[in-house]
């Protein structure tokens, strides 16, 4: 199919991201009422309490407006609220949604996906992950500036 070892690399880090989305997709569906989007940025605003949607969109790896979006349908639904601080608008889990929000579901997930791997499989993954996610960001930045 791909007769070099780059394009090999691509297709399968492509497919199998693709795979753990869809799983992750089909998990949510089954067990919660969430997107995997939406969960997301639960976990996201559980850990940073309150955020921006640009300091959202660079942790989550979203286009700004995409985020925007989604994190004001989520505020009609109830999940998040919102709140003017200057020139600013944050968002931030609402209280009785962060009562029956359970983050733990995510960590059950991504369990199932990465118990293929053994302890120093999975550092050793994250250690290759860091370096090409650090390179491709650090390449998308130049290139941004380049080309603005």
């Amino acid at each position: 199919m791909f007769d070099k070892l780059n394009h090999r690399l691509y297709h399968h880090f492509s497919c199998t991201y693709l795979s753990i989305l869809r799983y992750m997709q089909k998990r949510m569906a089954h067990d919660t009422e969430y997107t995997l989007e939406q969960m997301s940025i639960l976990n996201m605003l559980r850990n940073l309490g309150k955020a921006d949607v640009d300091t959202m969109a660079r942790l989550i790896i979203k286009e700004p407006n995409t985020l925007l979006q989604i994190m004001n349908r989520m505020v009609k639904k109830g999940y998040l609220e919102k709140q003017k601080i200057g020139r600013k608008t944050v968002y931030q889990i609402t209280e009785e949604h962060r009562a029956k929000h359970n983050p733990e579901l995510f960590n059950d997930y991504t369990q199932d996906i990465f118990d293929c791997f053994t302890q120093e499989e999975k550092d050793k993954y994250l250690e290759l992950s860091d370096k090409l996610f650090n390179s491709v960001n650090t390449k998308l930045n130049n290139y941004f500036v380049e080309y603005e």
